[in-house]
């Protein structure tokens, strides 16, 4: 194990209250949004400067979000309700929708496709693409922490309970494939690999398969590293992992081929989630300050880590503050008519 040397300085640093942060892309220009589950806001970032504007908040228990294929909507689920926000981007109240009980995880695959997960009893729905409202589902009898996508647009999960992964039709949902894992203990992120199998990340070690499941690669978690993967980001190149552990100031990216060490990175505080969008060269990264009850948001350029290097960009550490900004909008019982 090499020895842990300190990111350089980042790009941006902002500051929020303690709690989830969910980051989603898209629109043309792309924007960047910001969930603050803690606060009930949601913010419109700037992606170079980390300075953020409010779109909404008064948000009630906001669990996850995504933007439409168009980028014209937004789409935000309420856990412990039954209930999906649909908010076009610029301006405009949401617009309530009924749902799945406890809904979830948003996920839009590569043909602009929505799903949403209704945690409380492991469901998977896909949304109407003129409605949002669900229109298909299936039940998997298992957990699934976090979705992924594929570029044929199939949805792939790790099956928590079942020590599997499982590979989804995005049309009919049915399983086209499920593989069972090997002494892999509480799979909590899966990513597909572009030249076909995946990686999956798990309480106990490290795994990738190839197209048939076959086990390729393999890395047991000890010492540091044994309370297991928070989460994962493929990096561009196809051919680098970085990863993030439970309860761990460490960043570790590894070759895939076969987990070789490439750089162990110490942070200051925990990594709870790793996002890298197509359209930026950027690493957006969210930590939790237990101590001081704060969520940190930072942007890396991917030159940190080996990566295509990035323009220079002002530097801001000044925070996004989403709590301080506007009142909250009431859902509208009409349809937004910016909807895509």
């Amino acid at each position: 194990m090499l020895k842990a040397e300190e990111l350089p300085s980042p790009l941006f640093s902002s500051t929020y209250l303690q709690g989830r942060l969910t980051l989603a892309s898209g629109g043309n220009p792309p924007r960047l949004f910001v969930l603050s589950k803690r606060t009930g806001s949601l913010v419109q970032v700037d992606p170079k400067t980390g300075q953020g504007k409010l779109r909404l908040s008064g948000i009630p228990h906001p669990e996850d979000l995504n933007v439409g294929s168009q980028g014209q909507r937004i789409l935000i689920s309420l856990g412990s309700s039954r209930s999906l926000w649909v908010l076009p981007v610029a301006a405009g109240p949401p617009l309530s929708l009924t749902v799945g009980l406890n809904p979830g995880q948003i996920v839009r695959n590569a043909h602009g496709q929505l799903y949403l997960t209704a945690r409380a009893v492991h469901i998977l729905y896909h949304l109407n693409p003129d409605s949002d409202h669900p229109d298909r589902w299936t039940a998997m009898g298992d957990i699934f922490p976090l979705i992924s996508t594929d570029p044929k647009g199939d949805l792939w999960l790790p099956l928590t309970r079942g020590e599997q992964v499982a590979d989804l039709d995005p049309k009919s949902l049915e399983h086209r494939r499920v593989f069972d894992l090997d002494s892999c203990r509480e799979p909590s992120r899966v990513l597909p690999l572009p030249s076909g199998g995946f990686v999956v990340g798990c309480r106990n070690a490290l795994l990738v398969a190839g197209a048939n499941g076959e086990e390729t690669a393999r890395l047991p978690l000890r010492g540091r590293l044994s309370r297991g993967v928070q989460d994962m980001v493929l990096l561009p190149g196809e051919d680098r992992l970085l990863v993030a552990f439970r309860k761990c100031k460490i960043l570790n990216l590894y070759h895939l081929r076969d987990f070789s060490e490439i750089s162990s990175f110490r942070v200051s505080y925990l990594p709870v989630r790793l996002y890298y969008f197509e359209k930026w060269p950027t690493l957006f990264l969210v930590m939790d300050d237990p101590d001081k009850d704060r969520t940190w948001l930072l942007g890396y350029p991917l030159s940190a880590f080996g990566g295509p290097s990035l323009s220079p960009v002002r530097k801001s550490l000044s925070p996004a503050n989403p709590t301080t900004l506007l009142p909250g909008a009431t859902p509208s019982t009409s349809r937004p008519r910016t909807h895509s």
